[in-house]
């Protein structure tokens, strides 16, 4: 499959991120909380391909990451894209059926493009 990169932008259920950190898990705990969505790795604010660099364990390290530090655990599916060379991951997560998710705590949801913590 074909990433669209030039058609990315951010929205209610599309985050765009340049590397992998704790922000990446909270827009997923916001999409879970919310509608669902998107992160794409390696990818600019302003849709243009950066790209990641992915080891032999990259990825495992990073689902295990999303598995510990959220609540109840999301495990979400990860598909990867090589855009003009570049790696690009998108880390996808459906609507949780039992919410809210929390990360380390905090409970986020998302909102237009961007995730608000609930109090």
């Amino acid at each position: 499959m074909k990433l669209q990169a030039s058609h990315l932008q951010e929205n209610e259920t599309t985050e765009l991120k340049t590397s992998f950190g704790d922000e990446v898990v909270i827009s997923l705990t916001a999409f879970a909380n919310t509608r669902g969505g998107a992160v794409y790795i390696g990818v600019k604010d302003n849709g243009s391909i950066q790209g990641v660099e992915l080891g032999k364990e990259t990825i495992q390290k990073w689902l295990n990451e999303i598995k510990v530090k959220t609540q109840p655990s999301i495990i979400p599916a990860v598909e990867i894209f090589n855009e003009e060379n570049k790696n690009v991951v998108c880390i996808r997560v459906n609507e949780f059926p039992v919410k809210p998710v929390s990360f380390k705590g905090r409970y986020y949801k998302r909102i237009n493009n961007s995730n608000h913590q609930l109090s």
